[in-house]
C-alpha cells in the first residue's frame, strides 16, 4: 500500500497577483465644484467685455452707452453611477488569505466605477465633433516616428489655437502613458532641452512640461478590459493614443476661464460603498459602490486635441 498521501498547494500569503489601475486622471483635469442639487446652471460671460468701442468725449458731449456684460449658463446634470455585489457565507468561508472576500468586492466594485469614470471623460473629450479644435496624426506624423515626426510643430500649434480660442495659454496637458513613453524619448524634446547625447532615462514629468510649455501634465495610466465576457481578455488604453492641451485651474473660482468643470454633490465623496444584510442567500452581505458626477465641458475654445499622436 503507497504511504504517499495527496498533497494540496497551499496559497501564499503574503503576495497576490492583479492589475487594479492608480493612474486615474479623470478627477483632476477639470477643477472641482461642489452643488447640493442634482441639475443646475453654471453662469458664463460673453466677450463682449472685449469689444472696443469708441469711447472720445469732449467739452458738454455725452458718454456713449455701451451693454459691456452680457451673461448666459450652461446646464449641467449629476448623473447617479452605482454598482452591486454580494458576499456570501460560503465567499466567507472558502476565501482564504491573501485574499478577502468583502474586501476584495468594495476594491473590484470601485475599481469598475473608476474605470467608467475614465472612459467617459476620455470618449467625450476626445469627440472631434465636440472638441472642434484638433487634429489627427497619421503616419510619419505620428510621435513614434523618431526620424520624421515634429511634436514640438504640434504643440505650438496646439497651444496658439487654445490662446485665440479662449484667450490664455493652456497650463495643462494631458495623456495617456504610451504617448508620454514616446515623448520622454523623443529627440527633438530631448534635443529642445539639451540633452540629445545626455539623457539615457529620457526627459522627467517636469523637464516634459517645460518642454511643453504646461504648468501640469497629468499622465493616465488605465487599462480596461474591452473583450466579451467569458472570452480571452484584452486591455486597452482608458485614454486611448491622444492627448490634449487645456486651461485647466486646478480650483474653481468666480470669473475664471476654465475649459470645463467636474461637478459632485458637496461633501460627498466619490465611490461612496454602503452594505446591508441578505436573507437570499441567508446571512449575506450586499455591497454597493456609488459615485454621482458630471463633467461639463464649458468652453470648447480653452481645449485642443491631438488625436492619434502614435500608431
Amino acid at each position: 500500500m503507497s504511504q504517499l498521501s495527496a498533497l494540496v498547494d497551499k496559497l501564499l500569503t503574503n503576495v497576490s497577483s492583479g492589475y487594479f489601475p492608480e493612474g486615474h486622471i479623470s478627477e483632476q483635469i477639470f477643477p472641482f465644484v461642489g452643488v447640493t442639487q442634482k441639475t443646475g446652471k453654471l453662469g458664463k460671460y460673453s466677450n463682449q467685455h472685449l469689444r472696443v468701442e469708441s469711447s472720445y468725449v469732449g467739452g458738454r458731449g455725452a458718454y456713449r452707452r455701451v451693454e459691456p456684460i452680457v451673461r448666459s449658463s450652461a446646464t449641467y446634470e449629476i448623473d447617479s453611477h452605482g454598482l452591486e455585489g454580494l458576499v456570501t457565507p460560503d465567499d466567507v468561508r472558502n476565501v482564504e488569505t491573501p485574499f478577502q472576500a468583502e474586501q476584495d468586492e468594495v476594491l473590484g466594485l470601485a475599481t469598475q466605477l473608476w474605470v467608467e469614470k475614465e472612459v467617459i471623460l476620455s470618449t467625450a473629450l476626445a469627440d472631434t465633433a465636440t472638441i472642434t479644435q484638433n487634429v489627427t496624426l497619421s503616419g510619419t506624423s505620428q510621435f513614434n516616428d523618431y526620424d520624421n515626426s515634429d511634436p514640438l510643430a504640434r504643440f505650438s500649434t496646439a497651444r496658439l489655437a487654445v490662446k485665440d480660442g479662449c484667450g490664455k495659454f493652456p497650463d495643462t496637458a494631458w495623456m495617456d502613458s504610451k504617448v508620454m513613453n514616446y515623448l520622454r524619448f523623443h529627440p527633438q524634446m530631448l534635443d529642445n532641452l539639451g540633452y540629445k547625447f545626455s539623457r539615457s532615462g529620457g526627459l522627467t514629468d517636469d523637464e516634459l512640461a517645460r518642454a511643453l510649455m504646461v504648468k501640469r501634465v497629468l499622465v493616465a495610466d488605465v487599462s480596461y478590459n474591452t473583450a466579451v465576457e467569458g472570452q480571452a481578455d484584452t486591455l486597452a488604453s482608458a485614454w486611448g493614443k491622444h492627448m490634449w492641451f487645456g486651461v485647466c485651474p486646478e480650483q474653481a473660482a468666480v470669473r475664471q476661464m476654465s475649459a470645463g468643470y467636474r461637478l459632485g454633490y458637496a461633501g460627498k465623496q466619490p465611490r461612496q460603498v454602503y452594505k446591508y444584510a441578505v436573507n437570499n442567500p441567508p446571512e449575506s452581505t450586499a455591497v454597493l459602490c456609488s459615485d454621482e458626477y458630471d463633467f461639463l465641458i464649458a468652453n470648447v475654445g480653452a481645449i485642443y486635441l491631438i488625436k492619434s499622436c502614435i500608431a
